[in-house]
């Protein structure tokens, strides 16, 4: 990046004085007259930070204030273009990464992923943006994936490697398992829920993850909007239950914590619950590590993704157990 140039630019667009640009993975720190501040070159298109945008203040102003709002420029705009690329330029949030093993920070985040899903009731879509819609597309994406897991089983057959083995071993098992998760969404009321959440509006993050939740003392902060949606707010929790419960074998008391927590902010219906339950019973990373060591150009070895695959296998009995209890986790 062409620092003092952008310098420049960056100070005339946005009507603030630069004290430093230090880069920072795959961003860099701007020191400037109003703080500290994130400046990054986005993939988005224009219309899509528009929207992404449009989020960030809906739930703003409707207080949810825990978040990295973008700095807009003297155009009142949330990006500016400079040589060919779009760049964004939002708050810098003073913190460290969520830790999953930390119980405070756990609660936290499940609060804070609460008022998110509250407080986004209502949003509407703004002119000139491109939205992300996801509502509706859970049962699309199972049948595929249970596609996906029948495909790959062809391969495994033609080849003879230690990962090819053990899939075609297991394959049975979560090939049921997948699906059984498509039946019961299939006979649920899946599409009431959809049609309640277009009418409200509701949004989800899309990318609830340790590395997009900042925790400070006894708050928590989310950032990171570019994957933000039109989606059920039970698809955020599922996934953030989910990469918790690998962390600690399916503990029955570590997802009463977070859905005690999560339960205190938002309530649940008895229909988004059995959603809820059914995503947690389909077999993802069984699917998804199956499909990225098959389909992919194999950025990991083998032995990456034996050991991927041997932790999913791992868990079966702990998933059994906890999903058999299930039920008594909301009281």
């Amino acid at each position: 990046m062409p620092e003092l140039q952008i310098d420049k630019e960056i100070m005339n667009k946005f009507d603030i004085s630069i004290k430093s640009i230090t880069p920072y993975r795959d961003t860099h720190i701007l020191l400037t007259s109003r703080g500290r501040k994130l400046l990054k070159r986005s993939n988005l298109p224009s219309e899509r930070i528009a929207f992404v945008h449009a989020v960030k203040e809906y739930l703003f102003d409707n207080n949810f204030n825990t978040l990295d709002r973008y700095l807009c420029s003297t155009d009142n705009l949330p990006f500016f273009e400079f040589e060919n690329n779009i760049y964004t330029i939002s708050d810098s949030i003073e913190g460290k990464e969520c830790n999953f093993d930390d119980s405070r920070d756990i609660s936290n985040a499940s609060k804070l992923l609460a008022s998110l899903h509250r407080t986004s009731n209502g949003f509407k879509k703004p002119e000139n943006c491109i939205p992300r819609d996801e509502l509706g597309k859970l049962p699309i994406y199972f049948e595929k994936r249970l596609e996906d897991i029948k495909r790959l089983r062809n391969i495994a057959k033609k080849e003879g490697s230690k990962f090819d083995y053990l899939y075609l071993k297991y394959f049975d098992y979560f090939h049921k398992l997948a699906e059984t998760g498509l039946n019961q969404l299939k006979a649920s009321n899946y599409n009431q829920l959809i049609e309640t959440a277009r009418q409200s509006g509701v949004l989800c993050h899309h990318d609830f993850t340790y590395h997009n939740i900042i925790c400070n003392e006894n708050k928590a902060f989310v950032i990171n909007f570019d994957y933000c949606c039109f989606e059920i707010g039970i698809y955020d929790l599922a996934n953030f239950l989910r990469r918790k419960m690998r962390k600690c074998r399916w503990s029955h008391d570590e997802a009463k914590l977070i859905l005690d927590k999560y339960l205190s902010v938002n309530s649940l219906t008895k229909d988004e619950i059995e959603v809820l339950k059914i995503i947690l019973i389909f077999p993802q990373k069984f699917w998804r590590v199956a499909n990225k060591y098959y389909n992919s150009k194999r950025s990991w070895s083998e032995k990456s993704y034996l050991s991927k695959l041997q932790e999913v296998i791992e868990e079966i009995e702990h998933h059994k157990k906890f999903m058999d209890k299930f039920d008594n986790l909301i009281t």
